[in-house]
């Protein structure tokens, strides 16, 4: 590629960005609301007990980084990373990989699932967005569920978690390098 050639590709992509193509991807800080994971009911221990909490920090929220960007057919994708939260005695772990894609074109939401066999065990994490813009709204809806008889102790768990966040200015950075490893 010469010169030329380089200069009318980064006029064409900032043109683009000037004409309304340009708000992709959307970087938000975001602090989620842990606290009813410490409020769960006796179903989710393998005691069928909730234990004596002894140790406990209050007024403490998680925070992390998340991309949302539009894609095609009216589909959007999520990016919060590597999911774990613990339901009692259960663990709902996903590796979310590089992203999660929309289930419902209305309302945002975002839904990813794993089920194990032996017994079969199922965790699913579904983020819902009330609202999307400088600021994004919603839950994420945590659930585990074990069948198959010996082995699923706690059988079933789930709990809602709230979050917020704010729409943080980033820009991307995207590194092309001319060999065979991208």
């Amino acid at each position: 590629m010469n010169m030329r050639s380089s200069l009318y590709a980064v006029a064409a992509v900032m043109l683009g960005g000037l004409m309304g193509c340009g708000e992709q991807p959307r970087y938000y800080r975001v602090s989620i609301d842990r606290s009813p994971l410490s409020n769960l009911p006796g179903s989710c221990y393998s005691s069928g007990t909730a234990p004596a909490v002894d140790d406990r920090t209050d007024n403490v929220v998680d925070v992390g980084q998340w991309i949302i960007w539009d894609g095609v057919e009216d589909r959007q994708y999520l990016q919060v990373g590597d999911i774990s939260y613990p339901l009692g005695d259960a663990l709902v772990q996903l590796t979310a990989g590089d992203a999660i894609v929309s289930t419902e074109a209305d309302k945002p939401t975002f839904t990813i699932e794993r089920t194990r066999t032996g017994p079969n065990r199922t965790s699913r994490a579904t983020y819902t967005f009330d609202k999307v813009g400088e600021t994004v709204e919603g839950t994420i809806a945590l659930s585990y569920a074990c069948t198959g008889g010996t082995g699923c102790s706690p059988a079933n768990c789930d709990a809602s978690l709230r979050f917020v966040g704010r729409r943080v200015n980033a820009e991307p950075m995207i590194v092309v390098a001319n060999d065979a490893s991208n």
